[in-house]
């Protein structure tokens, strides 16, 4: 695993700022790592707003959220609600359409407050995907939600998982 300081070998650093607490807020580490029909594609945007309202996620049972849209069916399996200041904090997504891997698209934005306060990373895939987050110590405290924004053949599927970073 990279760290911090070493991009461009899996993990990239990612700073995401609240205009009403200054842009020192938070900050986490994204890397990418897939099953056998994986294929990652990064990118980062700094849009502030979200798509049309798609539909929300419920958490099934500890660490587990789901959504559907339009046939297509989309879970994101977490580590813990509390993850740790520069520990790992793996999270994994599974995404079908009829009950097949579907090709897809991962987003993620990040909330405070329910306000997208930023967008990061963009990847695409089919079927399966998993990556691993470094929080960093300036998200300490703060009540956060992580949204993975999932779109696979014409349906958005968010998936809402609220976090807040321990030291």
């Amino acid at each position: 695993m990279a760290t911090l300081n070493e991009p461009g070998r899996g993990h990239r650093s990612i700073s995401i700022g609240v205009v009403v607490l200054a842009s020192a807020l938070l900050g986490a580490c994204g890397g990418s790592g897939g099953t056998t029909s994986t294929r990652a594609v990064p990118s980062t945007s700094t849009a502030s707003t979200t798509p049309a309202q798609p539909a929300g996620s419920t958490e099934t049972s500890p660490g587990v959220v789901r959504a559907s849209s339009g046939g297509v069916t989309a879970t994101m399996h977490a580590s813990t609600h509390r993850p740790h200041v520069n520990k790992r904090w793996p999270i994994a997504f599974v995404v079908t359409r009829g009950g097949k891997p579907a090709k897809a698209q991962v987003a993620y934005e990040y909330l405070f407050a329910g306000q997208v306060v930023a967008h990061r990373s963009h990847y695409t895939f089919t079927g399966s995907f998993h990556d691993i987050f470094e929080w960093p110590s300036s998200a300490v405290g703060y009540p956060l939600t992580f949204r993975a924004v999932i779109t696979a053949g014409g349906a958005t599927v968010n998936l809402d998982y609220p976090v807040q970073v321990a030291g």
